[in-house]
């Protein structure tokens, strides 16, 4: 059932690769009352659907960039591409119901926006809302580290910070800050997807000893080289991380990291040592360290 569902998807998506379906009044191009910074209740995910044939996607892509480039309004975005993703790729646009492109989710589907749009007003408006509505107070705690070879550890920390336990379900998108691939007029994507190697449910559960602050933690090695992507580099990777409400799978919160290499994490022990011997010059005949 499932094969002849994504078989279905990409056909429809392959018929309808053109959309262009919201018009946009002359009121919000011209005008954009939404202030700059924002105070969000978290930090909006944006999941954009899209198609290298596509070319409404040329315009969405530009603006949904320029939009993170601006950084007046707290979100992490991400690029999900049909025909180059992989199945993990194609599973979450399938998933998500995406039928044409572009097909832009806010938040895991609290907004949705289809089609191609005048301006980035639309876009806008809905990272906004997104990000103004009331969500569990969850946190994140976000270490991604470079191991060489196209393998990145990732290291992650649910906090839970309700009175009442949090089950949820949590997802990982490895990203690309500029894609290796391009859209339809020859630019490359923006933070296009690799792979979404955690897809899973997680639960914080609450206990009497520790009513708040209760914890989740997962961690995981995602090898590049084995899926194809042995030629990724530290400097153009990204991770992100967004934790989903189970009853709606409405994003709660979203954090994102660089890899940071081996040897730079040497590099800050050593450097914190250095401080301690230098405020505590005792400890070095101590430990015998000249």
């Amino acid at each position: 059932m499932k094969k002849i569902l994504l078989a279905s998807v990409l056909a429809l998506m392959l018929v309808i690769p053109v959309a262009n379906a919201i018009d946009i009044s002359k009121e919000n191009i011209t005008e954009n009352p939404i202030s700059p910074m924002q105070e969000f209740t978290h930090t909006v995910f944006v999941e954009y659907g899209s198609l290298t044939t596509c070319g409404p996607c040329v315009i969405a892509s530009a603006q949904l960039y320029s939009i993170y480039n601006a950084g007046d309004l707290d979100f992490y975005y991400t690029t999900l591409v049909w025909d180059e993703g992989n199945l993990n790729v194609r599973g979450r646009l399938a998933a998500l119901g995406v039928v044409g492109v572009p097909d832009v989710f806010f938040d895991g589907g609290y907004k949705r926006i289809i089609g191609g749009q005048a301006s980035e007003f639309p876009y806008r408006s809905a990272i906004t809302e997104s990000g103004e509505r009331d969500v569990p107070d969850i946190d994140i705690s976000l270490d991604v580290t470079w191991l060489g070879g196209a393998k990145i550890k990732i290291d992650i920390v649910v906090v839970n910070n309700e009175v009442e336990e949090f089950n949820g379900r949590i997802r990982t998108y490895i990203v690309e800050k500029e894609s290796r691939w391009n859209d339809y007029s020859g630019n490359p994507y923006h933070y296009a997807a690799l792979d979404i190697p955690i897809d899973k449910s997680l639960a914080v559960v609450k206990t009497r000893a520790r009513p708040l602050g209760e914890t989740y933690t997962i961690s995981k090695t995602w090898r590049g080289n084995l899926l194809g992507f042995g030629n990724i580099t530290q400097e153009n990777t990204m991770v992100i991380v967004a934790i989903f409400d189970p009853d709606n799978d409405y994003v709660v919160q979203t954090a994102a990291a660089e890899p940071v290499s081996q040897i730079g994490n040497y590099e800050q022990f050593n450097l914190m040592i250095i401080k301690l011997l230098e405020r505590f010059p005792l400890l070095e005949k101590i430990f015998n360290l000249k």
